[in-house]
């Protein structure tokens, strides 16, 4: 069901694919501040929705399926595969590679993990407020990831990589909206990209660096996760 909400992430999310470079080099709070909030919303709704809804998907499905632990192993397989591709980036093997094959690499698995969130984003059964605040907190994640990997690869991201996840993400948002919303599929959907972004958060968007900003950090990731659980509990969400 297509929705004002719905209209307004989608738009967003695309946008953020485009420019998320100019959005952190020109951010108002400055580059650590807005890279630390990003950080701190994205490993609060980590904690405090992914985890939960995997959990809750898992018991589910527990009864019709052979074990009790699929589709987290799927969440671990989604882990593995995100770090199986940043470590290629990393090794020697990829030194004697041309740029635009690293780099082609690392954007085919952003495209199909832009495509996954868009997808089950939009194919939740979240409306207004809710579909908002879950939107707010993907957004500041793409904001990290998206730029990390333009960061690396500037030339080629702002060539071809953002166009391309640009419209994965478009694509996925509109076959969201018009495809199931529901079944095992959709939940292998979720279990995949939540251990992709679990690793994604804790390996490239905690403020380890020296110059990130711990402050904002802590705070964002307490004020959000403070303010899910407030709404969880006075809304039933």
């Amino acid at each position: 069901m297509v929705t004002i909400e719905s209209i307004i992430i989608g738009i967003v999310f695309i946008l953020i694919q485009l420019y998320a470079l100019t959005i952190v080099e020109r951010s108002p709070i400055g580059e650590q501040k807005l890279l630390s909030l990003s950080g701190g919303v994205a490993i609060a709704y980590v904690f405090i929705y992914i985890l939960p809804t995997l959990h809750k998907k898992q018991e589910e499905f527990g009864g019709s399926l052979a074990l009790d632990t699929e589709l987290y192993f799927l969440g671990l397989l989604g882990l593995l595969v995100y770090f199986s591709v940043y470590s290629f980036a990393q090794t020697k093997a990829a030194t004697h590679l041309t740029e635009l094959t690293v780099y082609m690499v690392q954007a085919s698995f952003f495209m199909v993990y832009s495509f996954i969130i868009s997808y089950v984003v939009f194919s939740t059964d979240v409306k207004r407020v809710e579909s908002l605040f879950y939107g707010l907190a993907i957004s500041l994640h793409f904001i990290g990831w998206s730029y990390h990997l333009g960061k690396k690869h500037p030339r080629l991201h702002k060539t071809r990589g953002r166009y391309m996840l640009a419209g994965a993400t478009f694509l996925g948002s509109i076959m969201g909206v018009f495809g199931p919303s529901s079944g095992l599929l959709i939940e292998s959907m979720i279990a995949f990209s939540s251990g992709a972004m679990l690793f994604n958060v804790i390996s490239k968007e905690l403020p380890f660096e020296k110059h990130a900003h711990l402050p904002t950090f802590l705070i964002s990731s307490l004020v959000y996760a403070a303010t899910m659980i407030s709404l969880k509990v006075f809304f039933d969400w």
